[in-house]
């Protein structure tokens, strides 16, 4: 199951029509051809009311959303979830709302290498290295009269140095700060819908 966002509606691209969700009203709709994924789409954006679509093919929910994928200026992206050595995490605070860094996949750079490069320039720490690969997310906004759809593949990272963050203000960033486990639900007020479910460790 995927999850792609754009604004404030969400589109679930499933092999199955099961929804694990009951928050929202969802319209479902099978998918037989790249035809029916781009009516649904567009469908969605028309209506006002409507925030929650589920496409689903009865088969490959991968193939799925390479199928939708291929309606949309496609970009990559990586991130990452920082640890300390305390369990703490970090945020940035970009645009009045909590962030994890992240950024675009350069030329000839791996997904992992740019994650660890994005880090390291939007936070200023260095000793972080990777531990597990988490969840991609997806989302959908304008650029320039195009619609871009852009995955960010991100990664658990752990910190192992004893210097603290720098924020890279060049980029907007204004904070970053670690984050205790319990003080987790006020980050979640104030975040991205897409970064949810990654940052409280619910991926279905």
């Amino acid at each position: 199951m995927y999850k792609v966002f754009i604004s404030d509606k969400q589109i679930i691209l499933s092999g199955q029509p099961v929804l694990t969700t009951n928050d929202s009203p969802v319209k479902m709709v099978e998918v037989r051809s790249r035809k029916d994924i781009n009516e649904a789409y567009h469908n969605l954006i028309k209506n006002p009311v409507a925030r929650k679509l589920l496409l689903y093919n009865n088969s490959d929910g991968k193939k799925l959303l390479e199928e939708f994928i291929s309606l949309f200026w496609y970009v990559e992206a990586a991130g990452g979830m920082v640890y300390n050595q305390a369990g703490k995490r970090l945020f940035i605070y970009r645009f009045d709302k909590w962030d994890l860094p992240k950024g675009k996949v350069e030329k000839n750079e791996s997904h992992q290498q740019a994650a660890i490069r994005e880090v390291q320039e939007e936070t200023g720490l260095m000793n972080v290295q990777i531990t597990d690969e988490l969840p991609s997310t997806f989302h959908v906004f304008d650029l320039k009269g195009k619609k871009v759809l852009k995955r960010t593949y991100w990664y658990r990272m752990l910190y192992t140095g004893t210097g603290g963050p720098t924020p890279q203000i060049e980029e907007d960033i204004t904070e970053v700060v670690w984050v205790e486990a319990s003080d987790i639900q006020k980050i979640l007020a104030n975040t991205y819908d897409s970064l949810k479910d990654l940052i409280s460790g619910s991926f279905t």
